[in-house]
């Protein structure tokens, strides 16, 4: 009987092993995806947690963009849309929805402020279905969060935000940056 609970418990935590696993290499898989259509990504590497706004708050830390605890509270807005404002400080939590409107609703600005050539329109074209492709592998992770930081693009002195892909199991926060900074 001690036998078989034994192989029984090494079984369950391979299985659990395996899966954590295929769950890190799937998003590290839809990230590259988006590093292709992306004007910068970063990785960063925090505590794991399935607390989202804890993540976010150790990145922020981590990353020098806020000098304490007291100021990412003040400046954190939740899953409010507030995050997402050009030249904001807000920090934030995001789900698969706003994540995804985040990348396409830039890929569609670009091709808008383009010449519209045949080029830009098959660019736009193959960005588009990396960035489907990509929440699509996202969509059935569970342990993947999203969050929101003013780490995006600096346009003529605006800050604008950018997507964090967070992989709760392995503490890796991927900063996802869709605009280019210049004025």
């Amino acid at each position: 009987m001690k036998t078989l609970m034994f192989t029984l418990t090494l079984l369950l935590s391979a299985s659990s092993f395996a899966k954590s696993d295929y769950n890190s290499r799937t998003i590290e898989q839809a990230v590259a995806q988006l590093s292709q259509i992306a004007q910068e990504t970063r990785v960063t590497q925090v505590q794991p947690s399935t607390d989202v706004k804890g993540m976010v708050r150790e990145f922020a830390l981590a990353a020098g963009e806020v000098e304490s605890a007291e100021e990412f509270e003040a400046s954190w807005q939740g899953d409010n849309a507030a995050a997402w404002q050009g030249d904001s400080t807000n920090w934030g939590s995001s789900d698969l929805k706003g994540a995804s409107e985040y990348v396409l609703s830039v890929l569609e600005q670009n091709l808008e402020y383009s010449e519209q050539t045949t080029e830009d329109k098959v660019a736009f074209s193959e960005a588009y279905l990396k960035a489907q492709n990509a929440f699509s592998l996202l969509r059935h992770i569970k342990t993947v969060k999203y969050g929101v930081g003013p780490v995006g693009a600096v346009q003529c002195g605006f800050q604008f935000a950018a997507l964090l892909v967070i992989d709760s199991e392995t503490g890796k926060v991927y900063t996802i940056i869709m605009e280019g900074s210049g004025c």
